[in-house]
């Protein structure tokens, strides 16, 4: 009788136990947060962007994808409304668009500092950058470079004034008058582009005008895909005027609190982020125009992560 009135208690602990079992070894998103990851549309952030969702959806979390979604400027208005958890930015980017700095920080590790202890004030916190960089300069035909002997814009600041005042520029109308752009580098080389001479494109366009030949020097950035063409040369900013811009994750303060692992999973892709592993990057995304989702997929299982 005893015996049996035992058995009841034994299977129903038993079926609890299996009920506990089988509901650990189930889905239950990390730290029970939900992590809304956003990119700004350009090729390069919407493969980070993806690599960054899959990376943190291996690492157990429910992630919301929303790479691709806007201009950079869309994407930080999102981060500072507390609409997205996660992204990736320029220091260069932050320090004179997001947090309208007037003056160029040319040391990457000084700027990296200043841009974190002025973030975190807006609850927004960078973490260890990749060392993908980017620089802007002049970029010019090779031939041109050749003909003339240039290769700083040092060099180019003594053609403009000694040898043809003519060069005509191609630059985006919003780097133009600016601190941190041309009339910046105008004075701090001692020169200066006739207005005249002066035509207003992105820097995509610009580069197409250059190899037109319908201007004779435009602003680009060290880091574009199109500066690998080999009629392309990306002259050499020798008195380090332009600004250090290191790609690096930026989290909200707060996600980062309650979601510990979320640090780790981004410190690690960026160490990941190499400047060959950005290349290759660019070079399948933006050249070979292959889907941002599979490159981001791609990448992340030919280098092991």
């Amino acid at each position: 009788m005893m015996s049996r009135r035992r058995i009841p208690g034994k299977l129903w602990m038993l079926t609890l136990c299996l009920l506990l079992t089988l509901s650990a070894c189930g889905p239950h998103p990390k730290d029970d947060v939900q992590i809304v990851v956003a990119s700004s549309d350009t090729l390069e952030q919407q493969v980070v962007g993806k690599m960054t969702v899959l990376a943190l959806q291996e690492a157990g979390y429910d992630v919301v994808d929303r790479s691709g979604m806007g201009s950079p400027w869309m994407v930080r208005a999102a981060l500072e409304a507390g609409n997205v958890d996660v992204c990736w930015d320029y220091t260069g980017d932050a320090w004179t668009v997001h947090l309208g700095h007037d003056y160029p920080i040319s040391d990457a590790g000084e700027l990296f500092a200043k841009v974190c202890d002025e973030d975190i004030l807006n609850e927004i916190t960078w973490l260890s950058p990749c060392d993908w960089q980017h620089r802007m300069s002049l970029v010019v035909q090779r031939s041109f470079a050749e003909e003339h002997g240039l290769a700083t814009l040092g060099d180019l600041a003594h053609h403009v004034n000694d040898v043809d005042p003519d060069v005509t520029l191609c630059a985006p109308r919003e780097l133009y008058d600016t601190a941190h752009g041309v009339r910046g580098m105008e004075r701090v080389y001692g020169f200066r582009f006739k207005e005249q001479k002066v035509r207003f494109f992105s820097m995509r366009e610009g580069y197409e005008a250059l190899t037109k030949g319908e201007c004779d020097c435009a602003l680009g950035l060290s880091v574009d895909a199109t500066l690998m063409r080999e009629d392309l040369y990306l002259l050499e900013d020798d008195r380090k005027f332009f600004q250090a811009s290191n790609l690096a994750p930026v989290a909200r303060t707060s996600v980062l609190r309650k979601a510990p692992g979320v640090e780790p999973v981004l410190v690690d892709l960026s160490a990941a982020l190499t400047e060959d592993m950005m290349r290759e990057i660019h070079q399948r995304a933006v050249i070979e125009e292959q889907d941002p989702a599979a490159v981001a997929r791609r990448m992340l299982r030919e280098y092991g992560m």
